[in-house]
């Protein structure tokens, strides 16, 4: 009786072993081969082949998800610079299978297979100028990511073949290439919509005071919002630049006007209170100088001799120093003889043209002033007071009475002489002549002034 229980246990143990042992067996054999199958894919993952990956996995090669690969892996998907950025970063792309992760249970088995990637997440948080410079930040990254591809397999045919290929965690390895790469991701040399000149006749300027360029942008411009893309523009007249804008982001609208009027540079433009003639180029661009539209304009300038108070300019001055304008009380051309027609303009029978001021008693400076002539307007817009001979000149001082504080300055033909008609350009200087303070400009008609008046 001991002896038959003896043998019975013993025969159990022997059972049981026996059964384990061939259960270690097959794992032994499944585990290399599920080790070989995924090596075969996590090679074929470093090489973006998707017909090999399809080879070796379960699903169908004809379905739409096939498809998908296909086109995914080639980059059918992305721009051309977002396909730069991510070549770049898949040639970090380093895999190590973990074979201890390594678990099976009849045909099917898994295992995990660890990608390490370029941490390209922070690299997209830098600054760069363009995509080339991206690229060459993800070459020169030292700086990885892990992304961990949970591989699992089933025995088909005596072949161990992926069955979770286009899955959420195979997927994951390449969220790399759904990267928002900002500013260069879209290419700004093709952002335009379109363009107009407001205003403009014909696509002509005539008698103009403002330049005003719409453009509107293609809806692409809104992945540029909030990514710190700066833009300006400049103004040039035949070639020479006349105006720089002030840099701003782009991206949050999909219009923008710019715009050129004679109260942005009032100095080189403001001649008979229109721009001057000319061919004006637009050019708006980014800090980088990518040139995203260049346009051209033509103005023209025909002033026509009136009555009334159509002169050469609507105020007849203006002062360029802030300091300076705040301490002005009242400016005008003054009608000393009684020969002004308008507020800006003198019959030819004028024998004395002034430009008077009243300021503020606390200033006690002298005045340096010159006059200009030109016969024309055109003449008259290429004046440039800082560099031109005057052609005539003094000193006004301040005169002080009962009424307040002015300065006057006047000039005043020889006698039997007149003035010739034209334009006289007033330009006020601080006494060392370093600060112009303001221009004033008046015309001499042609006519005398009666034949202006009714």
């Amino acid at each position: 009786m001991i002896f038959r229980n003896i043998s019975r246990k013993t025969g159990a143990v022997v059972l049981i072993l026996s059964m384990a042992l061939s259960f270690c067996s097959c794992s032994m054999f499944s585990k290399k081969d599920v080790l070989a199958a995924a090596k075969d894919v996590a090679e074929n993952i470093e090489d973006f082949d998707a017909d090999k990956l399809l080879d070796l996995s379960t699903l169908n090669k004809n379905g739409e998800k096939a498809e998908d690969l296909r086109k995914g892996l080639n980059g059918e998907y992305l721009d051309e610079k977002t396909k730069k950025f991510c070549d770049a970063v898949r040639k970090t792309i380093r895999y190590e299978i973990i074979e201890d992760s390594f678990s099976a249970k009849g045909n099917e088995a898994s295992v995990d297979i660890e990608f390490r990637i370029v941490d390209y997440k922070s690299l997209l948080r830098g600054t760069y100028k363009n995509i080339d410079e991206l690229v060459s930040a993800v070459n020169d990254s030292e700086d990885t990511i892990k992304v961990t591809y949970g591989a699992r397999f089933v025995k088909e045919d005596g072949q161990w073949l992926l069955d979770n290929l286009m899955g959420s965690s195979f997927l994951g390895i390449f969220d790399f290439m759904d990267s928002d790469i900002g500013a260069l991701a879209v290419d700004l040399t093709d952002i335009v919509e379109k363009t107009s000149w407001a205003g403009a006749d014909d696509g002509s300027y005539k008698n103009t005071r403002r330049l005003a360029l719409q453009i509107e942008f293609k809806s692409d411009i809104s992945k540029l919002a909030g990514k710190g893309v700066k833009i300006f523009y400049t103004v040039s007249k035949d070639g020479s630049e006349v105006y720089k804008s002030k840099t701003a982001e782009i991206g949050s609208s999909t219009r923008l006007t710019l715009q050129y009027s004679t109260t942005q540079n009032p100095d080189a433009e403001l001649r008979s209170n229109y721009l001057a003639a000319g061919t004006y180029t637009f050019k708006l661009q980014t800090e980088d100088g990518t040139v995203i539209t260049s346009q051209d304009v033509n103005v023209t300038v025909a002033v026509a001799e009136t009555t009334g108070g159509t002169t050469t300019s609507s105020k007849g001055y203006v002062f360029n120093d802030s300091e300076f304008k705040a301490k002005v009380l009242t400016a005008s051309w003054v009608n000393i003889d009684n020969k002004r027609v308008s507020t800006a303009s003198y019959g030819s029978d004028a024998t004395t043209i002034s430009f008077q001021m009243q300021v503020d008693p606390s200033m006690t400076e002298n005045l340096y002033f010159a006059y200009y002539y030109a016969s024309t307007v055109s003449e008259a817009m290429k004046i440039r007071p800082k560099t031109d001979s005057p052609a005539i000149s003094g000193i006004s001082k301040p005169i002080v009475n009962s009424k307040g504080t002015f300065y006057a300055m006047g000039l005043k033909t020889k006698v039997g002489k007149s003035f010739r008609p034209g334009i006289y350009i007033l330009a006020i200087f601080s006494e060392d002549k370093e600060t112009i303070y303001g221009i004033a400009e008046c015309q001499i008609l042609s006519q005398t002034a009666s034949s202006y008046r009714n």
